[in-house]
């Protein structure tokens, strides 16, 4: 049985509020026995999804206790991630993926059935009870809106979970695919003995389907007992005059009413022999009959199979084994992005080319004075002057170059990890809630990503270096210098895109950190002394930059280089010490967001 015992949520108010907290939650108390269909109704902004979450736990309340087969979850311990189903409003599957491929993952990384002789037979029941058998083979993308519901039910179900929370699963669909949506709750209610499902919902259709209607007015509980009833309790002729009648009192008025007569109603729900899916109190006994006939048919037409009735919960799969499905999911859903191959081989073939036309005359041999002067004074100056004209144009070009490869190196970086998590952070809250690590998911984006960095840095030093002849230093030095900076500001905008609510506040913040680099490396311009000290810590490309040129210090390039630049060069050994902690600063970020809860 679910529980709920005088359950409150408190929390702050917005500033220039006159209150000083608002309550979302005042006092909800009901009981729902197993095997059971709840709806949660009630005008827009009265708590039905805030009263959800806090029973998926997503939410804690300040107030009250919550029990689950007496079990408190609150002071004990939350549900396993296997006895919990929760689903959101609206689809939270890849859209690239298809219905047996989203149904599969899900099953890999929620459950270790993946590799034994149950796991073809629990995905074919999964698919057959949602009604999805038939578009095992189709994309996520083509599916209308019930059938992309159905599959959020199929993803919740694969753990056979004893609590199914269902968000607005038939908000905005027509009334024949709300019909078979509500029809569908109510067979998996009696799939499982110890199954409750709960379904929040605006609608006020189809209400003689649940077993119970629990009704919220403005963060109060005014109603909860049989739908059949619900009319008689509110004195109105049909259902859908409900939420006009809630206007005409306050809602503290209606749930002091609701304390005072809540005792019949709800021991009702709580008789095995309670009459229920009537249209009045006295219902004929044909009608629960004909109720348990469509019923069992519903569970014979999804072609059950095997018994769902244990009570140990699914074990979760290991850190490794989550990270092996997410990252063959992830390149699963790569190679079939046709826009995102394309960009990135327009990238990986054109940043490059774009450097080599700033230097197709190549880099003309730089040599060193020679120290004999001439005996005429003129060609002695001329001869000067020319070699001054000629370090300059070097040390220009050459500090241009290395500039420029960083500063694509670093926007390329910047566009593969900038939407990475913050464009699929619904899929990820939900699967999280379900028991994936967030420490298995920041390593498969690390190592996803970590291809990106190493073939888009690699090859954009070698293919340079080849075409201009040969870039003055150790070309080893440039290339590691090369993957570090694109490491560096891969993670950090991987981080900003795990920290963002959204995939375009974290492209953009990613864009200006990509854009600041230029003109703050001191490449260009040279910032006043007390400010580069300040400003060249957090500048990844000043790093790559700056180890590169200071590479080439047994050169004759390296003095034509300091001549164009009084930006003060590191060494090498210090900017792969930098820019590793670029790397490990922004996996950190990465984690932490990831880890924390991003639920709307």
């Amino acid at each position: 049985m679910l529980e709920a015992k005088n359950v409150c949520l408190e929390m702050d108010a917005p500033p220039g509020s006159e209150e000083e907290s608002l309550h979302l939650l005042r006092e909800v108390a009901f009981q729902v026995p197993q095997g059971h269909l709840m709806a949660i109704v009630g005008p827009s902004g009265c708590g039905k999804t805030t009263l959800l979450k806090v029973i998926a736990g997503i939410a804690e309340q300040t107030e009250g206790s919550l029990k689950w087969e007496e079990r408190d979850l609150k002071e004990e311990e939350d549900l396993h991630p296997g006895e919990l189903g929760y689903v959101p409003q609206f689809s939270v599957a890849h859209e690239l993926l298809t219905v047996e491929e989203c149904v599969a993952s899900s099953m890999a990384l929620r459950t270790q059935l993946p590799g034994t002789d149950d796991f073809e037979p629990k995905l074919e029941h999964t698919l057959a009870i949602t009604g999805l058998t038939e578009l095992a083979e189709r994309r996520v993308k083509v599916l209308s809106g019930g059938q992309k519901r159905r599959l959020g039910l199929a993803l919740e179900l694969v753990t056979n979970p004893c609590l199914l929370l269902c968000d607005e699963v038939t908000s905005g669909l027509d009334p024949k695919s709300e019909r078979e949506i509500t029809d569908l709750l109510r067979v998996l209610s009696r799939e499982n003995p110890r199954r409750v499902v709960i379904n929040v919902t605006h609608s006020l259709a189809s209400l003689e389907t649940f077993d119970s209607v629990l009704v919220m007015y403005q963060g109060r509980l005014v109603y909860h007992g049989p739908p059949a009833l619900l009319t008689h309790y509110f004195t109105v002729q049909h259902p859908e005059e409900v939420y006009l009648r809630l206007t005409q009192r306050e809602a503290e008025a209606w749930h002091e009413s609701w304390l005072k007569k809540r005792g019949h109603y709800e021991q009702m729900l709580l008789e095995k022999d309670a009459p229920k899916d009537t249209g009045n109190a006295s219902a004929p006994a044909k009608l629960s009959l004909n109720r348990e006939r469509e019923d069992a048919a519903a569970l014979k037409a999804g072609e059950q199979t095997h018994d769902e009735s244990g009570t140990a919960p699914e074990e979760l799969p290991g850190l490794f084994t989550q990270v092996f499905v997410l990252l063959q999911r992830r390149w699963t859903i790569f190679r079939r992005d046709k826009g995102q191959v394309w960009l990135h081989l327009a990238m990986l073939l054109g940043f490059p080319l774009l450097v080599v036309i700033f230097a197709l005359d190549g880099i003309k041999p730089l040599r060193q004075l020679n120290q004999r002067q001439d005996a005429d004074i003129v060609n002695e100056m001329q001869r000067q002057a020319q070699h001054q004209i000629d370090q300059l144009q070097s040390g220009g070009l050459v500090s241009g170059l290395i500039m420029l490869q960083v500063v694509l190196v670093t926007l390329m970086a910047s566009n593969n990890a900038a939407r990475e998590i913050a464009g699929e952070r619904l899929i990820l809250e939900r699967e999280k809630l379900g028991g994936l690590s967030a420490l298995a998911y920041v390593i498969s984006k690390g190592l996803f990503l970590g291809v990106f960095v190493l073939a888009q840095s690699i090859w954009m030093g070698i293919f340079v270096d080849m075409i201009v002849g040969g870039l003055p230093g150790d070309l080893l030095v440039k290339l590691m210098l090369l993957v570090l900076v694109s490491a560096a500001m891969t993670s950090v905008c991987l981080g900003i895109s795990a920290l963002s609510r959204s995939p375009e506040k974290a492209t953009i913040l990613s864009i200006y950190l990509v854009g600041f680099q230029l003109p703050l490396s001191g490449a260009v311009l040279t910032l006043p002394d007390w400010i580069e000290g300040a400003v060249n810590p957090f500048i990844a490309a000043f790093w790559a930059w700056s180890g590169s040129l200071r590479s080439m210090n047994d050169t004759p390039f390296y003095d034509a280089v300091k001549q164009v630049t009084e930006t003060t060069l590191v060494t090498p050994e210090l900017a792969v010490f930098v820019l590793i902690a670029h790397v490990l600063i922004g996996l950190s970020m990465t984690y932490v967001g990831s880890k924390a809860s991003h639920w709307d």
